[in-house]
């Protein structure tokens, strides 16, 4: 017959609870900025790169280029991440319209019940929008796509401004194109020391392309910035 041990342990000493802390709402001049800020640090990288051509270190100052790609698109998805709370945040509270897709948005019955007990449900709401989006990556044009709908954004308008063309279906097209390149040379960059799987060649890289990159990107988010503006 087995024994139930009732004995009493040891009362843990000095054990807290996680602390948790509460995202930060930013208006949008400061989303924006916190871009710019980054964007700038980055750029500075090319003196990095040209010093080291210049002392004859020519793949090293390859690497730099690579590692700017990279960072561009990471500070691209911050910023996507920042718009997303922001945005979703607006249409909770009403003072943005909802759009269709925020209208089907699912939340777990977990975080229901949190909700529930939260003294401030718009703060509640907030942090979940922080924890939601904190894993996802929307460099994708699939992925891109969809979170700007979702947060009425619209997916058109952002491409027709940031990328003008003789018609919206070409500015959609053209920017569908520059989007998921500027994706997969990251990926290539991040996972495969820009190499082929083929050949296990590295890819050639100037500071030229890093450059229309930084264009592309910056293209990208004005427009996003200068829609969000406008709806107030």
């Amino acid at each position: 017959m087995n024994v139930r041990n009732i004995s009493l342990t040891p009362r843990m000493e000095e054990v807290r609870e996680p602390f948790i802390i509460a995202p930060i709402q930013f208006e949008l001049d400061q989303i924006k900025g916190h871009f710019d800020e980054s964007l700038d640090s980055i750029k500075k990288q090319f003196l990095v790169a040209e010093e080291l051509m210049d002392s004859g270190k020519e793949d090293e100052g390859k690497n730099i280029y690579r590692s700017q790609v990279v960072f561009l698109e990471g500070i691209l998805d911050f910023y996507l991440h920042e718009m997303s709370k922001y945005c979703l945040y607006k249409m909770f509270t009403g003072e943005w319209g909802k759009s269709a897709q925020y209208k089907k948005l699912m939340i777990p019955i977990m975080d229901v019940e949190k909700a529930l007990d939260a003294p401030e449900y718009k703060t509640w709401f907030f942090q979940y929008l922080n924890q939601r989006f904190s894993r996802d990556v929307m460099l994708s044009v699939e992925s891109m796509r969809d979170q700007l709908n979702l947060i009425g954004i619209s997916w058109a308008a952002v491409l027709t401004a940031a990328y003008p063309a003789d018609s919206q279906s070409d500015s959609i097209k053209r920017g569908k194109d520059i989007i998921q390149r500027l994706f997969d040379r990251r990926n290539v960059i991040a996972h495969q020391n820009d190499r082929s799987h083929e050949s296990a060649v590295q890819n050639h890289i100037t500071r030229k392309y890093v450059e229309e990159c930084f264009y592309n990107v910056e293209c990208l988010v004005i427009a996003i910035h200068t829609i969000a503006s406008e709806k107030g």
